[in-house]
């Protein structure tokens, strides 16, 4: 073992090497990026110092008090369009059990979930139905059911 270098020779060696291959590989890949920030007519200590931060102006008393504003909602944002999907997506569970239980074929199935989609137009051009479709999928898959594709999903929200 080479016990007559100490720690200090040894971490002078090891910060050499590693600013060298650092040096290198900055020459290597950097080497636009490093003429761009020579070349550039403003160095860090001409550039102008920053303006002043700006301050809001201290509200008054009037403007403490008031009310918030309130934010636009979308039409879909609404509690009333929220119940009306939950309700609807308990009559589809309640639908596709009782298709099971019966033995719907798969276009009685289709048309039984339209007719209670039909009641429920509001949900129609709304987020919301992708969510009514994942309940149709999920409760059919639930029961072992018909499996309806993509397209079939589709079709079930066209005007019965």
């Amino acid at each position: 073992m080479a016990t007559h270098l100490s720690w200090t020779g040894y971490f002078l060696a090891v910060g050499a090497a590693v600013a060298i291959y650092y040096v290198i590989i900055g020459i290597r890949y950097y080497r636009q990026d490093i003429r761009a920030l020579l070349n550039s007519k403003s160095w860090f200590w001409d550039r102008p110092e920053k303006p002043p931060p700006i301050t809001k102006p201290q509200a008054s008393q009037q403007e403490e008090t008031a009310e918030p504003v309130d934010v636009k909602k979308q039409p879909w944002q609404s509690e009333a369009l929220f119940a009306k999907v939950e309700e609807l997506s308990s009559q589809l569970r309640n639908s596709i059990r009782e298709a099971y239980q019966k033995g719907y074929e798969k276009r009685d199935l289709i048309f039984l979930i339209q007719m209670s989609i039909k009641d429920f137009s509001a949900v129609k051009g709304t987020p919301f139905r992708e969510a009514i479709n994942n309940v149709i999928t999920s409760e059919s898959a639930k029961y072992g059911f018909i499996n309806l594709s993509a397209v079939e999903l589709e079709e079930l929200w066209k005007e019965v």
